[in-house]
């Protein structure tokens, strides 16, 4: 299935959502950053761990459960 691709409000809008709903990597405690990067940046809050994930992946994700994982 093909996702259409996300304009820059629809991006700004899923990290704000990310700080508002909260989202997990690995479990632990994360947010997603880099809007105005071509890949969003979902990261832990203690800053150990950084992974980027296509911004229609990232939203799926958060438009689910808000889990992002490594594994």
């Amino acid at each position: 299935m093909k996702y259409k691709q996300l304009n820059q409000k629809e991006k700004d809008d899923l990290v704000l959502s990310s700080h508002i709903k909260g989202c997990t990597l690995d479990g632990k405690p994360a947010l997603i950053g880099g809007r105005l990067n071509k890949f969003a940046t979902v990261g832990h809050i203690d800053g150990l761990l950084a992974v980027e994930w296509s911004w229609e992946t990232a939203q799926r994700i958060m438009n689910n459960d808000q889990k992002f994982s490594t594994k």
